[in-house]
């Protein structure tokens, strides 16, 4: 019985582990903004379990019907691209991918603004 114990407690915290990797989306406070609106830097809002800032997030992308309403202060619901976007030119074009990375915070787009 102590090794399916062992087991259990081998997954959940794999899977535990795999989650605190995974980067969906966050809720962020934008802390500059280029003058055109096509690029931002934001801070997470979220604290680190050790009760620290997350990293800023500098040059994320900006998503265009968000580039109407977002300003510096506002609050942005930022997402994490399943792919790189070290190659893409802002364009409908196909791009090679630079890497394997995935759901990584240098892929970050800014979606939404909330305030």
């Amino acid at each position: 019985m102590v090794l399916r114990d062992n087991d259990t407690k081998f997954v959940r915290q794999l899977v535990k582990n795999i989650n605190a990797n995974l980067h969906v989306c966050q809720l962020a406070k934008v802390t500059a903004l280029n003058d055109e609106h096509t690029r931002a830097s934001v801070q997470p809002l979220a604290l680190n379990s050790s009760g620290t800032k997350r990293a800023l997030l500098m040059n994320v992308v900006v998503g265009k019907s968000a580039q109407m309403f977002i300003d510096v202060g506002s609050v942005v619901g930022v997402v994490f691209l399943d792919r790189s976007l070290v190659n893409w030119d802002g364009t409908a074009n196909e791009f090679k991918l630079d890497s394997e990375r995935m759901h990584n915070l240098n892929d970050a787009v800014v979606m939404e603004v909330f305030t």
